[in-house]
């Protein structure tokens, strides 16, 4: 999961050129991951004596336009628009952006297309279980953080989508200081490689 680290800064420190570790480090960010996006021109970098080097201000530039700057993004998956309208509410003073679709094949389309900061899920769907829903999700976004949402705590399928690796479970109905609590505790993350290398 990606996040900056927070340095205060010289101009000089701006400009100065990373080298790879560096900005694993940096973006938090798995080093073997950082080539592969290197490697497919996706950050902004230059070959200096044969080894990769990053400006760190270039790197800034691209992560404010690439990860939608500081906002985070968020996707709710219920099949009650009230439920949606809560936690547009909720996360507004969080700086979140907030995406709201009411059913799994909504969501894992959605999830196909955008990386998302955090997703909460409803176990209940019109067209397919949350579990099932969540196992796509996992297959498309292996680090996704997903949070269980669910009037009945006891249901065998909650227990069914945590095998999936749920961060929380909400029970409704959901405390909205809750919602806020779980928005502040994930990073912003860079977005996911699509298979032909973009971003």
């Amino acid at each position: 999961m990606a996040r900056k680290r927070t340095i205060q800064e010289t101009p000089d420190e701006r400009d100065r050129l990373m080298d790879v570790e560096e900005v694993a480090e940096y973006l938090n960010l798995h080093l073997m991951t950082v080539y592969r996006m290197l490697q497919s021109g996706v950050l902004p970098a230059r070959k200096v004596g044969g080894r990769w080097r990053i400006n760190k201000q270039e790197l800034d530039a691209w992560l404010e336009t690439h990860t939608g700057g500081t906002r985070k993004q968020v996707l709710v998956v219920d099949d009650d628009p009230e439920v949606g309208r809560l936690f547009k509410r909720a996360l507004q003073p969080e700086r979140c952006t907030v995406d709201f679709v009411t059913s799994g094949e909504e969501a894992i389309k959605l999830v196909s297309e955008k990386t998302y900061d955090l997703i909460f899920l409803d176990l209940l769907l019109p067209d397919m279980d949350g579990a099932r829903t969540f196992a796509q999700i996992r297959k498309i976004d292996p680090d996704a953080t997903v949070v269980l949402v669910t009037a009945y705590p006891d249901s065998e399928l909650v227990s069914k989508a945590m095998k999936h690796g749920a961060v929380s479970l909400l029970i409704k109905p959901i405390p909205v200081a809750e919602i806020r609590k779980l928005a502040r505790s994930v990073h912003k993350r860079v977005p996911r490689l699509n298979r032909h290398g973009h971003a």
